[in-house]
């Protein structure tokens, strides 16, 4: 994966970034919110995320889970909780957002 790819699965899940500040732009001229702009996504959902450098693995680990929650990694993904992984913290974040977003519209389409 690579951020192109997180911006991508972003726009995908309707993401538009007319309501955003702190955006950044990729070489393509496609706007995607910063690592800033997504924490207050996640936390404007009642959500905490986490991003956590993994050195070993030369990755990054973004998780995420309701606010006061303890942060599992391990605990399996649901419209309020998940785990990614990502090269650089701007993919992680990028990606992490992408994959809330598509979980709240599945968990929307299935209440229908």
């Amino acid at each position: 994966m690579n951020l192109a790819y997180a911006v991508d699965r972003l726009y995908d899940g309707g993401w538009l970034p007319s309501h955003i500040e702190d955006l950044e732009t990729l070489q393509d001229g496609r706007t995607f919110p910063s690592v800033l702009a997504v924490q207050r996504e996640f936390a404007g959902a009642g959500l905490e995320l986490a991003i956590k450098h993994n050195m070993m693995f030369s990755c990054y680990r973004a998780t995420w889970a309701p606010v006061g929650e303890a942060l599992d990694p391990a605990r399996e993904a649901d419209e309020r909780h998940g785990t990614i992984i990502g090269a650089c913290e701007r993919e992680a974040s990028v990606y992490a957002l992408a994959q809330l977003r598509a979980s709240q519209l599945e968990h929307q389409l299935a209440a229908v």
